[in-house]
C-alpha cells in the first residue's frame, strides 16, 4: 500500500498542476519552484529585500545533489547553494541565480 505522501507527491508533482519542469543533470525532473522576496539585514534604517528562490522535488530525482549544480528553470539558470532532505522523500533545494 503506497503512503498517502506518494499519491500526494504525484499530483503536486505534476507540471498541470503545481509543478515546474526543471533541466538538471542533463535530464528532466519536476518541482515546485518559490522565489519569494524575504527582508534582509543590511544594517541600515531601511528595510532591503532579496530573492530566495528555492526547488522542492523528490529526493530520487537529485541522488547525487552537489553544491555548486545547476538547474535551468523557466529559462534561468541557478547554483545549488543548500540542500535538506527531509526524510519523506522530499527535498527542498535553496537557489541563486548564475551571475
Amino acid at each position: 500500500m503506497a503512503l498517502p505522501l506518494t499519491d500526494d507527491l504525484a499530483t503536486i508533482l505534476n507540471v498541470d498542476e503545481f509543478a515546474t519542469a526543471v533541466t538538471y543533470g542533463g535530464a528532466t525532473i519536476n518541482g515546485v519552484f518559490d522565489n519569494e522576496t524575504v527582508p534582509v539585514e543590511a544594517g541600515g534604517l531601511v528595510e532591503v529585500h532579496q530573492e530566495q528562490p528555492r526547488l522542492t522535488c523528490r529526493t530520487t530525482d537529485v541522488p547525487s545533489l552537489a553544491q555548486g549544480d545547476t538547474m535551468v528553470i523557466n529559462s534561468v539558470t541557478y547554483v545549488v547553494r543548500a540542500w535538506v532532505h527531509d526524510g519523506t522523500g522530499v527535498t527542498e533545494i535553496s537557489l541563486e541565480k548564475s551571475a
